[in-house]
Parts: structure tokens; C-alpha cells; sequence
């Protein structure tokens, strides 16, 4: 990472989380959701957006809490390496910009071999409190990859509903 950064911050069943805000191209407050029958809660449907399906990924759902879909949700239309989709989330929150003088202070990288959802993380902002960065809690803010995530959530969930050798169906 170099030069400065910014990021998204949102919630997610009463967790802060964050998104290079770089990758979200806009924030949508109730669009129309087409849900297709029988659609798994993880994917409940496709949003419309520049005059092209998005599907939606309900963050809430794939990170195993409430979810996302509801009233009040916010939808985060993303795009990043020609990949696009919509991210369902319960809130979102400020920026959050971190000139380079002290974003290694702020930064910690993860390191692979976290599990599905959580092995789209690709760092955690820290409060330092010698500096005076607003952080929304006192808890690290896990920073998403968007298009990791959407990876990692419908591998998972393909693989949960996935038909075993045998016939049956195999356990997650």
C-alpha cells in the first residue's frame, strides 16, 4: 500500500467493517430488488444499476448474522477488476482517510488461511492512541476485499448446497 488511503466504513449485525472506497461506485437506499423464486439468502436477488444486473450479496447473510435485506439497508454497488455486484450491509459510515505518514500505524495486514468469509479481509485498521484517528470502536475494523468476498460467500454457500457422491447432500 502506498501513498494515502480511504475507506469505506459500514455495519454489518453491529460489527464495523470497511471497503477500499475506491472500489464502491455508489450507494444505493432501497432500490427495486428483483428476487428470482427460491433465490438463497446469501444472493436474494439482482439490482439494476447503470442499465445492468448486479447481483446482490447480503453481507449480513454471508457473515453468518442478521440479514442484510431489510428496511433500512444500505447497498454498496461495487466494482473492481471488471467484476461488479451489490453488497447488501445494515449501515453505512463515514470515510475514513489515512495520509501515508500514518497509515502503517493504523494497518496490519492478515495473513492467508483465515476461513470462508473471513479470508477476504486483506488488513485491520487500528485506533493508535498516541495519534488522533477516529476509528468508530475500540476493536480493529476488518477491511474487506469486495471482490474476494463475493468469491469466498458464493463459494461457500455453493459448496453448503452442493450434492454429495452418493446422492445425498453433503454437510458444509
Amino acid at each position: 500500500m502506498n501513498g494515502a488511503q480511504t475507506w469505506l466504513q459500514f455495519r454489518v449485525g453491529g460489527q464495523t467493517h470497511a471497503l477500499d472506497a475506491a472500489a464502491v461506485r455508489q450507494i444505493l437506499r432501497q432500490p427495486r430488488l428483483l428476487q428470482p423464486p427460491l433465490a438463497p439468502a446469501i444472493c436474494p436477488g439482482w439490482v439494476a444499476w447503470q442499465g445492468r444486473p448486479l447481483p446482490v450479496l447480503d453481507l449480513g447473510a454471508c457473515l453468518s448474522r442478521r440479514p442484510s435485506v431489510h428496511g433500512d439497508a444500505r447497498y454498496l454497488v461495487w466494482t473492481q477488476a471488471e467484476q461488479g455486484g451489490v453488497l447488501a450491509v445494515d449501515a453505512v459510515g463515514a470515510l475514513l482517510h489515512l495520509p501515508a505518514t500514518v497509515r502503517t500505524q493504523h494497518w496490519t495486514p492478515v495473513a492467508p488461511g483465515l476461513p470462508p468469509p473471513w479470508s477476504a479481509i486483506c488488513g485491520l485498521l487500528h485506533a493508535d492512541p498516541a495519534d488522533a484517528i477516529e476509528l468508530p470502536a475500540v476493536e480493529p475494523v476488518a477491511v474487506f476485499d469486495p471482490l474476494a468476498l463475493w468469491q469466498v460467500c458464493l463459494f461457500a454457500d455453493r459448496r453448503a448446497a452442493a450434492p454429495a457422491p452418493d446422492g445425498g447432500w453433503e454437510e458444509p
